[in-house]
């Protein structure tokens, strides 16, 4: 029988290499860009115990408040705090890399406390709503897509303790007027407490909304959004003499969509008296903090 002649590449177990890679040869002493990794991979280890210890300290936080039967989200403490943090941070850290690293934080944080369920309603084919709910709730959290914000809406008013809605910015271009729904009885209990992403330029519309049986918060530099019928087109007068400034977003006869400069509480006794304006079944919607 013929035996293979060995490859001339071929060596026993154990045998040194004549000749080596570069990036294989073991790094001389003092090697400057070692000494670095070193650092770096000490950072790491340090990074962890404080993600571990934040962990914690937010278990004790939880375990001493007073029990609650709602969602445990804070929407304006996490802007204020996000501010705070993006206010402080040293070059050449980015203000997207402080959201994105705390935002995870926060939804790990979350999960502790309680399961939370995010379902997004509409865009089904365009992933970015998707992604910016991922981005926003974390890569564990799940997410279910329906094809329709009211569908949506619906989930999160059935499961009003576990689910949170995603939807477009309502009046958002292309997306349809879907959001005359928000007016039905079956979504009084839902509010709108983010707009996202939240990271945005003063004056910029939200891409997304955040609606959750949850109430919203104020955290400085808020935009509340109302709802109500203005048959008469009363609108305008009915927010000067209360001293508000806003505007008309969309209207789909009677009801008008309004956004409102500053916060407005949900039971704000400014949204009722405006009815004496000529308004009819004035309600907050929610309101929204970006940064």
């Amino acid at each position: 029988l013929m035996t293979r002649r060995p490859s001339r590449h071929w060596r026993r177990v154990g045998q040194p290499r004549s000749s080596r890679r570069m990036n294989d040869q073991a790094p001389p002493a003092g090697d400057p860009v070692e000494t670095i990794r070193r650092e770096i991979d000490g950072i790491d280890q340090t990074l962890l115990s404080l993600f571990a210890q934040r962990l914690q300290l937010a278990d004790s936080l939880t375990a001493a408040k007073t029990p609650q039967s709602g969602l445990p989200i804070r929407p304006g403490r996490e802007v204020a705090m996000l501010r705070r943090l993006i206010s402080t941070a040293p070059a050449p850290l980015e203000r997207e890399l402080v959201v994105e690293l705390w935002r995870a934080l926060i939804a790990a944080n979350l999960r502790r406390q309680r399961t939370i369920d995010v379902v997004v309603g509409g865009g089904r084919n365009d992933p970015r709503l998707f992604d910016i709910a991922r981005r926003h709730f974390g890569a564990r959290t799940r997410i279910q897509h329906l094809p329709e914000p009211q569908a949506a809406l619906q989930k999160a008013a059935e499961n009003p303790q576990t689910f949170v809605a995603v939807t477009p910015w309502p009046a958002a271009p292309g997306v349809g007027a879907w959001w005359p729904a928000l007016s039905e009885r079956r979504f009084h209990d839902l509010h709108l407490i983010a707009g996202l992403p939240l990271i945005g330029a003063v004056g910029d519309t939200p891409e997304a909304a955040v609606f959750a049986a949850a109430p919203n918060e104020e955290a400085g530099g808020d935009v509340t959004m109302l709802m109500a019928f203005d048959p008469h087109h009363r609108l305008q007068r009915a927010l000067s003499e209360l001293g508000l400034t806003g505007s008309e977003v969309a209207r789909a006869e009677p009801r008008v969509l309004v956004r409102v400069e500053g916060f407005l509480a949900i039971d704000d006794p400014r949204a009722p008296a405006m009815m004496r304006s000529g308004l009819d079944s004035v309600r907050v919607l929610g309101s929204y903090a970006r940064i």
